[in-house]
């Protein structure tokens, strides 16, 4: 074999060595690599703050609007009919926007006491949510109505599709809020043609 071949290899490996090492205190483009790994957590930690602000907002609005249903139907005298109640669901969707009415159900269920009873008296609803909340037995709608009154539950709920969710698939996560009223003008409250 030519001994200059040897010595080239020689020189060529110890260069190669020389510069391996060398990469080793080389720090550039450092800062670059752990940007690019970074950035995506950095987005998603950014875009999973604004969804939790806004399901927070969604969570309040939902609270805000069944209080307004259920405050405006309860202001009514002995008699209430499909067209007022279908008014006051009109004005959720107001307090809910920027939320289409397409993702905003309600229902409204009026309870009276009949005996040893309590039965449902006349509902309406927009869409629903799932009928009476679970927290409303019939045990809470007793001390509801102990004192021969009606109570009237209203139920809003809220399909929300967070920004995180277009990222990683499509979940809407449904956002709902219960209130029960008796009603302030009488103790009853009746729905002409519900």
């Amino acid at each position: 074999m030519n001994i200059n071949a040897i010595r080239g290899k020689r020189s060529l490996r110890r260069a190669l060595m020389r510069r391996m090492l060398g990469l080793q205190h080389n720090k550039e483009g450092v800062v670059s690599i752990e940007a690019a790994l970074l950035f995506p957590v950095m987005i998603l930690l950014l875009l999973g703050m604004i969804d939790i602000t806004m399901l927070l907002s969604v969570q309040r609005k939902a609270t805000v609007a069944t209080s307004a249903i259920v405050d405006l139907a309860t202001q009514q005298t002995a008699t209430v009919s499909k067209n007022q109640l279908d008014q006051f669901i009109a004005a959720v969707d107001t307090i809910l926007q920027p939320y289409s009415s397409q993702d905003v159900k309600v229902e409204l269920f009026n309870y009276r006491p009949s005996g040893r009873n309590v039965n449902l008296n006349w509902q309406h609803a927009r869409g629903s949510c799932g009928g009476m909340p679970s927290n409303m037995t019939t045990a809470e709608l007793k001390k509801l109505t102990a004192e021969e009154n009606d109570i009237l539950v209203g139920r809003v709920c809220v399909s929300f599709t967070p920004i995180v969710g277009y990222v990683l698939g499509k979940t809407a996560i449904s956002v709902d809020d219960a209130v029960a009223q008796r009603p302030r003008q009488g103790k009853t409250l009746n729905c002409s043609d519900c």
